[in-house]
């Protein structure tokens, strides 16, 4: 109004001015005008804003007002209720909650453990039933998994507070309030705002710290995420302090107290941001009002308030208008001398608003009609607390009604993003609180013998062991009893690095027994302590050199602290409250050293769902009999997403494959063994691969080989015949010649053919002699050779490694490669390290070695050399050769260690001629044929080889990705080609490029066509 005043007096000034041409004065007035203008806008925004408010909240007042007249006496008090109850509970039991919905018109149900589909009917007919719509509550403070069957756990809220980002606790709390809302329910009171306060960490992992400051962050992050999805927060065990009793007035206490404002301060700020309740710390103040009789201020002067008494003194001394919950049980668990409805009754007469019970309501209501007919100031408190709730109801919208589907219920609860997020936020909770000489990660591999021990129950930590074992050949040993701690003892004499993990699943005694042990160990010894929450673990962290610290025995830690340990992921923790005599805020960060992590197809931009066709084609080629067995790895970005093992060693189905299957690689062996040691010469400058190989080989120079460059025997481009079957030459009228074979072994006879078939010490050199004067293709003069595959060439190239490295190539290999890659299963003559049942037979050769293959070379020509040979010989299991892949798709460094220049990596892998798709060694892909060796889909980067026992592995570096493929398809014969005629190898690579585009397509994003080292 006062604007259109002053606009009237301004206009009337304008027209009673007679200057006219008085520019400066319109022009004043012209913005004084605007002015205005701009004023009366705002005001009349500002009226519509408040307008809008006044109206929202008549509606709210007419809801809870028309909803509270309708309500009995009875009703509204039973509005105060939440009762309990489970959908693991039989019909019958849930039919009774039901029951008493309809009839008491409680307040809301608690949901404890359970099946989230039985829990959504349950709540469907809950809700259906209801004269007012229901609180359905829940503590969930760390993912459905905690409470419920089939559902994703994240981190504990201790684990959570060792983050050093609330981003990724925001994304979790959100994606937890969207679970809760899929199952109907609207109430979360799994935020815990308590400081911890004890010396050991497991007690305390409900709570995010002992830092008030790093405690509010994370409480206030939980709740605004809770706020943002519609979910309410109740925030839980506000401590007091020091409460004690002046007087007794009416049976009710008097009170004198105070806060400890540090403890207290994360629930101030909560309170400031709309918290919509509460929950005192009922468990730390035992009830001490058992009866109104023995009430009396000589009884109880000085005695520990209950928290029934808490939530007035919150109230009124925080300023808090939210709802004040009480959790029944604990103060009924805290006094044997209650009778039924007592402790509901006290809480009521305290001012509180809200009461979890388990038991009947009946005798509750009955007691506090009775206070309400004999004293009537209740009344007003009554009509308070309920219209309160009734608010609160509003608030969060269950006026509307909420349609609860449960079509696809448990694919929606385990999104596959969800997976992701807990394995990103498990990774970032792992804290490193003690590191001495840079234990973390453990660089080096080689010449040491590791041990893995569990202290706790083994049957959880399974995988603990099975991730150790995927970077190193390791000892297990399990103690779950004080009789078993003795083996730690040998242990720790008998090896170099020892990982220990302390679990939850343990005792004290054990725990201190273990700990004494690992202070024995010796000087150059490395022992890594790992706690997984075991009780009194913190009163031993200066005796013990490196510790990990991982909250609790959560199952993804289990497969994400040896990648830790072992450099497969980097640790960022830190402690959120004091471990012993570790300080909060410890935390040393350690680094990835590249080698292979392991984790899920959606973590690195595939899709698991797409994935699954794998396991369809797998499974074809098992029933087609093309294979007896199979196991398929994939690794994407530095990461294993995908590995999984099908059928059995053989066609009787007697032994599964498993991932510690060891496979005869067949012709693998010419990229995985000599063509690695033809890169290293080259790296370091002993050979140059455009020279002819007479110049390292002289025997060559006077032979029809004399001008075969090594350039071209490495891409089977120099006229060497394909396959030469010398085996023939060492038999006659299918006996053995003397002069080649024994069926014992002796210094004559050193190198094993097949099981009782020992070649002569003079082989090696008898089949070189044969390659030396073997005959060569024919071609017209002056025109180079065209492609050719070959074996040949490689027996050259072991040769010629040999002589330049001084030593044989399966010592070099061992030494320099498999075993500093942590590639222990990968070498040749797998019986010597290995027992048989690992090891997947192959041919059962009815000409040569006349018996079943199961640890000795498929090949006759390597066999002939006692199973080292260039061209074959080399075993392994997936997981080794892919540290390989993985190697050599970092372009020569792995494990914080460097085996090639890039440039190396890049000659070798690249295609040489116009006329023939192949690398240095390596086979590549033919652009836009059928007839190539991978996928169509594989970009023209990509190398890698096939084996004729049905193997191969192929590394493609525009895609990131590692891809093997071990079968024994030769198994019992090697004429069976189904596997190569049904064309599963291609197949299967296509499904996982496939993966790839679906991901993309499905989360609208582009393709990642470079690799990130």
């Amino acid at each position: 109004m006062n604007a259109f005043i002053s606009m009237t007096f301004v206009v009337e000034l304008f027209f009673e001015t007679s200057d006219f041409n008085n520019l400066k004065l319109i022009s004043l007035t012209a913005a004084i005008i605007k002015m205005i203008q701009k004023s009366f806008l705002t005001y009349f925004l500002i009226l519509i804003v408040l307008s809008s408010a006044q109206a929202q909240k008549s509606k709210k007042e007419h809801w809870v007002d028309s909803v509270f007249n309708e309500l009995s006496e009875s009703e509204k008090i039973a509005q105060m209720f939440l009762i309990q109850a489970s959908s693991h509970w039989e019909d019958n039991k849930l039919q009774d909650v039901e029951r008493e919905i309809r009839t008491e018109t409680v307040g809301g149900v608690v949901f404890t453990t359970g099946h989230p589909l039985k829990q959504l009917e349950a709540t469907r007919n809950f809700q259906s039933v209801a004269k007012v719509p229901l609180f359905i509550a829940q503590d969930i403070p760390n993912g459905l998994g905690s409470l419920l069957d089939s559902t994703i756990t994240f981190p504990t809220p201790l684990a959570l507070g060792a983050t050093t980002s609330d981003s990724s606790l925001w994304v979790m709390s959100k994606e937890i309030a969207r679970q809760l809302k899929m199952l109907g329910v609207n109430m979360n009171i799994g935020l815990n705002a308590n400081l911890a306060t004890r010396t050991d960490i497991t007690p305390r992992s409900a709570t995010f710290g002992e830092e008030r400051f790093l405690v509010t962050r994370k409480a206030l992050t939980f709740l605004k995420a809770m706020q943002s999805e519609g979910i309410l927060t109740c925030a839980k065990y506000f401590p007091i302090e020091g409460i004690t009793i002046t007087d007794i007035e009416k049976d009710v206490p008097v009170l004198h107290s105070f806060v400890d404002s540090l403890n207290a301060y994360p629930f101030g700020q909560l309170f400031k941001q709309g918290l919509p309740a509460v929950m005192p710390a009922s468990k730390d103040l035992p009830l001490f009002y058992e009866s109104k009789k023995a009430a009396r201020k000589n009884d109880y002067s000085g005695a520990v308030l209950s928290s029934s008494f808490a939530g007035d003194w919150i109230r009124k001394q925080m300023k808090f208008n939210g709802l004040v919950v009480i959790d029944i049980n604990t103060l009924e668990a805290a006094s044997d001398r209650l009778k039924n409805g007592d402790a509901e009754l006290f809480a009521f007469q305290a001012g509180n608003d809200v009461f979890i019970t388990s038991g009947n309501i009946d005798p509750a209501i009955r007691k506090i009609r009775r206070l309400l007919k004999k004293e009537k100031q209740y009344e007003a408190q009554l009509e308070n607390s309920v219209k309160k709730i009734l608010g609160v109801k509003y608030d969060a919208q269950l006026y509307q009604k909420r349609e609860l589907n449960t079509d696809n219920l448990l694919l929606k609860l385990n999104k596959e993003t969800t997976k992701v997020l807990q394995q990103k936020i498990f990774r970032e909770t792992i804290t490193v609180v003690k590191n001495t000489d840079n234990t973390i990660p453990i660089l080096s591999l080689e010449n040491k013998k590791f041990a893995s021990i569990v202290v706790g129950d083994t049957a959880k930590f399974n995988d603990f062991h099975r991730l150790v074992s995927k970077y190193v050949k390791s000892k297990r040993i399990s103690v779950r009893s004080e009789k078993d701690v003795n083996r730690v003892q040998n242990i720790i004499n008998s090896h170099d690095v020892v990982i220990v993990a302390f679990t939850s699943l343990t005792t004290e005694a054990i725990t201190q027994q273990v700990a004494e042990i690992l202070k024995t160990k010796k000087i150059d010894q490395q022992v890594i302590a790992v706690d997984l929450g075991a009780p009194g673990f913190g009163k031993y962290v200066n005796d013990l050199p490196v510790i990990v610290e991982a909250y609790a025995a959560q199952q993804p830690l289990m497969t994400l602290i040896p990648q830790v340990i072992f450099g497969g992921i980097a640790s960022q923790g830190i402690l959120p409250a004091s471990l012993g005599t570790l300080q909060a805020g410890t935390g040393i960060k350690t680094k990835s050293l590249n080698r292979l992590g392991y984790s899920i197809p959606e973590d690195v931009g595939m899709s698991g769902n797409a994935l699954k066709k794998i396991e369809s084609i797998a499974k074809e080629a098992i029933s087609i009999g093309a294979t007896p067995g199979c196991h398929v790895l994939v690794a994407r970005d530095g990461k294993i997403v995908y590995e999984k093992s099908f059928g059995y060693l053989t066609y009787e189905n007697q032994t599964p494959v498993t991932d510690s299957t060891i496979y005869d690689l067949a012709s693998v062996t010419k990229v995985s063994a000599t063509l690695q040691t033809t890169m290293f010469m080259h790296d370091r400058g002993l050979i140059d691969i455009y020279k002819k190989a007479r110049i390292y080989l002289p025997e060559l120079g006077k032979s029809n080989k004399k001008d075969f460059t090594l350039k071209d025997i490495l891409t089977h481009q120099a006229g060497l015949w394909p396959f030469l079957p010398f085996w023939a030459q060492t038999m006659k009228d299918s006996n053995y010649l003397p002069e080649y074979y024994a069926k014992e072994p002796s210094l004559r006879y050193p190198y094993v053919v097949a099981d009782h078939l020992y070649a002569s010490s003079a082989i090696r050199d008898t089949v070189w002699n044969w390659i030396v004067k073997a005959k060569i293709r024919e071609k017209p003069q002056r025109t180079p050779y065209d492609y050719r595959y070959s074996d040949m060439g490689f027996y050259v190239l072991q040769r010629l490694g040999e002589k330049i490295l001084n030593q044989p190539i399966e010592d070099f290999l061992e030494q320099n490669l498999y075993e500093p890659l942590g590639a222990y299963t990968t070498g040749y003559l797998p019986l010597m390290r290995y027992p048989i049942s690992r090891i997947a037979p192959t041919e059962n050769d009815k000409l040569f070695r006349k018996s079943l293959l199961i640890g000795t070379v498929h090949d006759q020509g390597a066999a002939m050399l006692g199973g080292v040979a260039g061209h074959a010989g080399l075993f392994s299991t997936a997981n080794d050769l892919a540290k390989l892949g993985q190697m050599l798709l970092q372009e020569g460094e792995y494990g914080g260690y460097r085996y090639y220049q890039p440039e190396t990596v890049r000659l070798f892998t690249q295609r040489q001629f116009e006329t023939s798709r192949r690398g240095l060694g390596w086979d590549k892909p033919i652009p836009n044929d059928i007839n190539s060796p991978t996928s169509l889909y594989a970009s023209p980067r990509t190398f890698g080889h096939t084996g004729f026992t049905g193997t191969c592995i192929w590394v493609d570096p525009q895609f990131n990705l590692v891809y093997i493929f071990l079968s024994n398809r030769v198994h019992p014969d090697m004429t069976n080609n189904k596997l190569l005629n049904a064309n599963i190898r291609s197949r299967i690579q296509d499904a996982i490029y496939e993966s790839i585009f679906d991901y993309c397509v499905k989360n609208k994003t582009e393709i990642t066509a470079e690799p990130n080292f």
